[in-house]
């Protein structure tokens, strides 16, 4: 598993785009920028060349490390892969790496309210939105007046459907917008950003945020802070809905434990190989 995933990166460096600083953590580049910065480039670069940007947590580097050719690319190719957990933070303190955690909730949070503050200084930026319910539009718009905003509801089965993602991207490719928020769950959301790239799109930024839009509106209740400072919004998010997420936190999200200590033992044994060489070459 790991081996293949260092062979993607290496097959995918020469075309990488340039990025702001990135750290490696379990296969992943995992940006460093604090919330605030990432909320000033995106609302600067928004007239650049279409760009994305992908929100992993550790159910995302579960699934890119067991599908790694078909979502390593993707994940390597946005423009900002964002820290999205507690989990993966604490993981890469455990092997001495400091990742910022910018979940894409907290992200559309302080960006929809920056771009609604009137005394904002900067061009208007549009807004598109993909996956909440037809009422999300009236609950963010009462939320924020100032925002020029459009929501688009998304087909059921998106996650399953080639041809379904295909025709939400070519929508999505046509619409005139700065910013586009896909909230539609991993991995269709990457998929579709990837896809509205080969597309041809030549402006904006496309974030991956999952339920981040459900959250600002009310639609699904989101953790106390203090549940969410303890590392516990994973279990909290279980409650509310434990039929849709038991899989995925009580089964598929665990291996990523496995993931750190197989990545951290091959590290280990390859640098105790390195110096073992090291020690032999001198010898001679």
């Amino acid at each position: 598993m790991t081996p293949y995933l260092g062979e993607a990166r290496a097959a995918t460096a020469e075309g990488a785009v340039a990025q702001p600083p990135h750290a490696e953590f379990l296969g992943l580049p995992f940006c460093l920028l604090s919330r605030q910065d990432v909320v000033r480039l995106i609302i600067e670069g928004c007239s650049a060349p279409f760009r994305y940007v992908v929100t992993p947590n550790a159910h995302h580097v579960v699934a890119v490390h067991d599908d790694p050719a078909r979502l390593l690319p993707i994940y390597r190719a946005a423009w900002l892969s964002l820290c999205d957990s507690r989990v993966l933070r604490a993981l890469a303190r455990l092997d001495h790496r400091a990742l910022p955690l910018v979940t894409g909730s907290d992200l559309v949070a302080t960006l929809l309210s920056t771009l609604n503050r009137c005394d904002r200084v900067g061009p208007l930026r549009r807004l598109a939105v993909i996956g909440p319910s037809s009422g999300a539009a009236t609950a963010l718009r009462t939320a924020y007046p100032n925002l020029m905003l459009e929501v688009m509801t998304a087909p059921e089965g998106l996650a399953r459907s080639a041809e379904l993602r295909l025709a939400v991207a070519r929508a999505c490719a046509k619409r005139p917008w700065d910013i586009l928020l896909l909230c539609v769950g991993c991995p269709a959301q990457e998929l579709i950003a990837r896809q509205i790239a080969e597309l041809g799109r030549r402006s904006g930024i496309a974030l991956c945020v999952g339920a981040s839009i459900d959250f600002l509106t009310g639609a699904r209740a989101r953790a106390p802070r203090w549940v969410q400072y303890l590392g516990l919004e994973w279990a909290y998010r279980l409650l509310q809905e434990p039929s849709r997420l038991w899989r995925r936190y009580l089964v598929e999200s665990p291996k990523v434990l496995r993931i750190f200590l197989t990545m951290r033992s091959l590290r280990r044994t390859r640098s105790a190989s390195e110096r073992g060489f090291g020690a032999n070459s001198r010898s001679w």
